[in-house]
């Protein structure tokens, strides 16, 4: 059973490697203009779980049509239809593992980068975990700040 779930969550991590995104996504050039992670990614401090963009997201900034922001031709399209973004998940948390952004950003304090490492200084869209979800790295900062390590507070 373990073996099981170690195996699938391996191949979880190692299958987003080498993914694409459906838009050439700068997350340097957002941050630049001020748009925190949770403008986009809904529920980042204050949930459970945070979301992926959707097209409406984007299009309170982009309009269809319009020159200012400059939109990039493939997410115009996305747009123009009002179709989904068809963006590939590259964080999930296996389904055995309780995990809460409320928890972690908001009541702990922690950065995104603690977790996710420096998203706000990429130029392109996320196609691999840059701090894998492993939990040998959760259990690092567990220990270092001295939170519990107690098995069934993150699992279930």
């Amino acid at each position: 059973m373990v073996v099981g779930v170690v195996a699938a969550t391996l191949r979880r991590v190692y299958q987003t490697w080498g993914t694409s995104q459906p838009v050439a996504f700068n997350h340097q050039k957002h941050v630049g203009f001020g748009i925190a992670c949770e403008a986009c990614h809904v529920g980042a401090k204050d949930a459970a779980r945070a979301t992926i963009p959707n097209v409406q997201t984007c299009a309170l900034c982009h309009i269809p049509g319009k020159d200012n922001p400059p939109t990039p031709a493939r997410l115009e399209a996305y747009l123009q239809e009002m179709k989904e973004i068809p963006w590939k998940e590259i964080y999930k948390a296996p389904q055995h593992v309780r995990f809460s952004h409320k928890r972690h950003v908001e009541l702990a304090g922690l950065d995104c980068k603690a977790c996710h490492g420096d998203i706000a200084g990429m130029e392109r869209a996320v196609v691999r975990q840059p701090v894998a979800l492993k939990m040998e790295n959760c259990l690092a900062c567990h220990r270092r700040e001295n939170v519990t390590t107690d098995c069934l507070a993150c699992h279930r």
